[in-house]
């Protein structure tokens, strides 16, 4: 029964689709119509053809990233780190170096919102703003820095008739980079400047406590020598010319530019951001242009070493104030203070045995020196007779001339000269001061100063925690005086009485290494005056002897 019904719908299906085929019709195919030839002339009556529109440009490939990431740089001297939205560096630490809390010492200064290290920018702010919020894509996710040679680290960033990269390029040295950059818009690529700032560094409030703390500058150096410019001083902007570099610094640390060879202008700014109060604080930020995508800036960030910079030509070393007519003594005491350390281990030692080195190169001209004060004091009271007797006497009158004279026989009886005891008494010191002054200077400049203990002392870049190397120096400088002979008058005498005081006061907030440098000094100065001392008195009491002989 079923299959009668299923045979009885094929049969009706067949009918349906027969009848349509045999009611309705297909219709006709139209015949294509035969295109004219191309050497085939044109109607001259054809309406003329509207020209073609050119094609849109296909879009650019893209080049970016989907995320932000964190770029790694190592080195044996460097650790930094960039995030690749914009490129920008966000740290450069320094390995060799440590902050309070034993960390490596940090180089960048973190504003938030405020500018970062190494932005770009090109003069339009649009262009500026999708530079720092673009995502580019590295080269590498970690970049290890080794001695084999140079390593790069590329950043891209590609959207429709926009191009933006920056190379660096690490050598193995380590604070040194290598920057080139380029931006193109719609096939022209744009001005750029490459940016350092804000500042350099983060200093503690211990350091800022520091006697002679030095806020972070610009400094370039120019034509005419190394200038420096206070944050506050420099306004929105000032452009400098006939730049070999420059940068930021603060007292141990430095970021700077050589600009590259040709075409480039140097510029710096004090960017006002906010303070740890109510007031902003102003800080500096330096530039430099990139004319073309071949320049190369170099950029240093790392401690003010006289040495390491001196290897690194280019005249960075000179960013050190080592000073002009002092330099000179000023770095062979430097490489003098580091070969002892090589050989003492602390740099608190060190400090007193350069010290008592100086004082032994010094001791025949301090003995002269103060064998003339001795000298000098036994002529006071007669000398004070024959000044109290032309005391009324004016200036220009010729009786003064009288006074010269007697003066001079004076130093006859005595078996002195005046023209030898003015050389003799003022040379020694013209000779030592120098010296003491160089030495001055090399611990103020010295980064190997910072963070080395001494004792009690727990970095002798700071002041002294319990004040005791300025009381010492004090002290040091009061017995010194009672042991000197003095032909001063008693008026004169209490005004140096005082000084010890007031230098004790002034040091209590200078550097440990300073305070300790001044006591060791005053302590050589004490032993010398009293070896010096006994064997005047004791040649004194010889020829005494004989003279008594002879009578």
């Amino acid at each position: 029964m079923e299959e009668r019904r299923l045979l009885l719908a094929v049969a009706l299906s067949l009918l349906v689709l027969t009848a349509y085929q045999l009611l309705v019709p297909p219709r006709p195919t139209p015949r294509a119509s035969p295109s004219p030839s191309p050497a085939a002339p044109r109607p001259a009556a054809s309406a003329p053809l509207e020209p073609r529109q050119p094609e849109p440009p296909a879009p650019s490939a893209l080049v970016s990233d989907d995320q932000e990431r964190r770029v790694e740089v190592q080195g044996p001297d460097i650790t930094a780190a960039f995030t690749n939205r914009g490129a920008r560096l966000v740290s450069w630490r320094l390995t060799r170096f440590t902050d309070a809390r034993g960390r490596p010492e940090e180089m960048v200064e973190s504003v938030v919102g405020g500018p970062r290290p190494l932005d770009l920018e090109t003069g339009d702010k649009g262009v500026d703003e999708r530079l720092r919020e673009a995502l580019f894509r590295s080269s590498t996710d970690t970049l290890v820095v080794t001695g084999g040679g140079e390593q790069t680290l590329a950043f891209e960033f590609v959207e429709t008739s926009f191009l933006a990269r920056k190379v660096f390029r690490f050598e193995p040295r380590g604070y040194l980079v290598s920057i080139s950059a380029e931006v193109i818009r719609d096939g022209q690529p744009l001005p750029l400047r490459i940016l350092w700032g804000p500042g350099v560094g983060n200093p503690t409030p211990a350091e800022k406590e520091v006697q002679g703390y030095q806020p972070p500058q610009a400094v370039a150096l120019l034509a005419s020598g190394v200038e420096r410019f206070p944050a506050a001083k420099i306004g929105a902007s000032r452009i400098l010319g006939d730049v070999r570099w420059v940068g930021v610094e603060s007292h141990y640390f430095a970021a700077l530019f050589v600009p590259p060879p040709t075409g480039s202008q140097a510029e710096i700014r004090g960017v006002s951001l906010p303070g740890p109060g109510a007031a902003p604080q102003t800080t500096p930020q330096a530039a430099v242009t990139l004319p073309s995508a071949d320049a190369v800036a170099l950029l240093y960030v790392g401690p003010k070493d006289y040495q390491v910079l001196g290897g690194l030509g280019h005249s960075l070393a000179s960013v050190v104030p080592v000073g002009d007519w002092i330099g000179p003594i000023v770095v062979v005491l430097m490489r003098l203070l580091s070969w002892v350390h090589e050989h003492v281990g602390n740099y608190g030692w060190s400090i007193v045995a350069l010290t008592v080195l100086i004082n032994l190169a010094m001791a025949p001209l301090r003995h002269y020196s103060i064998a003339n004060g001795m000298k000098m004091a036994k002529l006071a009271p007669e000398m004070k007779v024959i000044q109290e007797r032309y005391r009324k006497v004016p200036a220009l009158d010729p009786k003064r001339q009288e006074m010269q004279k007697e003066v001079a026989a004076l130093y006859e009886r005595h078996g002195m000269s005046m023209g030898t005891q003015m050389t003799v008494g003022c040379l020694p010191i013209l000779l030592t001061m120098p010296f003491l002054i160089a030495f001055y200077r090399v611990l103020d400049v010295s980064i190997q100063l910072r963070g080395s203990p001494f004792l009690w002392i727990p970095d002798l870049s700071h002041r002294d925690p319990l004040f005791l190397t300025p009381l010492l120096m004090g002290v040091s400088m009061f017995t010194m005086q009672r042991l000197t002979p003095s032909t001063m008058d008693p008026a004169q005498q209490r005004i140096m009485t005082i000084m010890p005081i007031v230098f004790t006061v002034m040091f209590f907030a200078a550097p440990a290494g300073l305070n300790l440098y001044w006591l060791a000094s005053n302590v050589c100065s004490i032993l010398q005056q009293g070896v010096t001392l006994r064997l005047i008195r004791g040649k004194d009491a010889d020829e005494g002897k004989k003279e008594r002989r002879r009578r």
